[in-house]
């Protein structure tokens, strides 16, 4: 990045699409809004939206099951769990973390910052660990012979080439980086924590912000000094809250009464949750946000297939071609699968449920035995056979079946 490049994101201006070599940007390089806040990543957080938004997301995509399949003559089947990839995906990503939290990580970079990234560790040409990097330490440059990663250490600057770094782009313009949520509600987010603080501060002083006191003359530097000294109490704080003071020498005190609707901003603030959720895609419904309706049917089952298919599946297909393109062995990409199950999260009612397994038996597309396994009970002697029903069998068959 140039001394001009530096100076123009220093003021939000520039960087917005990346150039052909050198440091890569993921969104607008001030951290100021028109707010008069300044939002990190960390304050981000404590907005409610956002940490509800990013916390849906995140164990929702870290819950589902990460299948890993070897392909046969015949399809596929579950691949072996000796096999390096599935000790590594499945079992112990590194020495710190269980599967669950090592994506849960990783996820989470991927919500707040649009791009992931861990560190791989080699035994040979296979990938035996992965370890999350902060995504805040992280630069990534474009070069002639592919990309680096600048990783900011106690220790200073560690530059990684790009086989080294397992890293999952959000949605961005190049294909490159992925572009920060973050960084682009920064404005929005920076309404949300002043309304936030404006909201706090109004109720520190027992709901009013204090009153008026008018003199019928115009006071000399002295007298302000002595006025401001013997009056600012009354609005000082929690312990000075509407308290009555005795004033004099003919001045005349006022009360500002806002209404407690006024005061909490409540329009504003619930007008700001449905604007954060917008960034991160998340229907204002599933962060409890009660005064919105949805469009999206009354069942669980279609929220969920909304919320599926809108918000999850691009985070799901992300994690599985970065697994297949990063860390899969080049001599086992054609061999291996990576899917996501995602029935778990698709499960209607019992009787709806029934009624699905009930076609699937009936029409030879599943086996007892299979449905047995979706709904967690062991598998029965005989299970494993594909049946259909007789009224569906064909004319010319039926003597067959009658004489048999």
């Amino acid at each position: 990045m140039t001394l001009f490049s530096k100076i123009l994101s220093a003021f939000g201006v520039g960087l917005l699409s990346n150039m052909d070599s050198g440091q890569q940007s993921t969104g607008p390089g001030s951290r100021s809004t028109v707010a008069g806040i300044t939002v990190n990543d960390d304050r981000a957080l404590q907005v409610s939206a956002v940490w509800s938004c990013a916390r849906l997301i995140t164990e929702a995509v870290g819950s589902l099951p990460l299948n890993l399949y070897s392909r046969t003559a015949d399809g596929r089947e579950p691949l072996d769990t000796t096999h390096w990839l599935y000790q590594l995906l499945r079992s112990s990503p590194n020495q710190y973390m269980t599967p669950l939290e090592f994506r849960e990580a990783m996820t989470l970079q991927l919500v707040l910052w649009g791009n992931a990234y861990a560190l791989k560790t080699y035994s040979g040409d296979r990938v035996v660990a992965l370890l999350p990097l902060r995504p805040e330490a992280v630069t990534v440059h474009r070069g002639p012979e592919g990309l680096s990663y600048h990783y900011q250490t106690s220790a200073g600057p560690v530059i990684y080439g790009q086989k080294s770094i397992f890293h999952i782009k959000g949605f961005g313009t190049d294909g490159v980086v992925g572009l920060s949520p973050l960084a682009y509600a920064r404005q929005s987010l920076g309404i949300s924590v002043a309304a936030d603080t404006h909201a706090g501060s109004s109720f520190a002083n027992g709901g009013r912000p204090g009153g008026v006191i008018t003199f019928d003359k115009f006071l000399t530097p002295d007298q302000r000094a002595d006025a401001k000294r013997l009056y600012e109490g009354i609005s000082a704080g929690p312990n000075n809250a509407n308290k009555l003071w005795t004033l004099e020498g003919g001045s005349k005190y006022e009360s500002i009464d806002i209404p407690p609707d006024d005061l909490q901003m409540l329009e504003t603030r619930s007008f700001q949750l449905a604007e954060i959720a917008r960034f991160f895609r998340v229907p204002s419904h599933l962060i409890n946000d009660s005064d919105k309706a949805t469009s999206w049917g009354s069942g669980i089952e279609q929220l969920n297939i909304g919320f599926l298919q809108y918000t999850l599946a691009p985070y799901l297909k992300r994690w599985e071609t970065t697994i297949a393109d990063s860390i899969v062995a080049p001599g086992d990409k054609r061999s291996i699968v990576v899917e996501h199950q995602i029935e778990g999260l698709l499960r209607a009612d019992s009787k709806s449920r029934a009624e699905f397994y009930s076609k699937m038996a009936q029409n030879g597309l599943m086996t007892r035995n299979e449905i047995r396994g979706k709904e967690n009970l062991p598998p029965k002697p005989g299970g494993d056979d594909l049946t259909v029903q007789l009224n569906l069998t064909p004319v010319q068959n039926l003597e067959k079946i009658t004489d048999a």
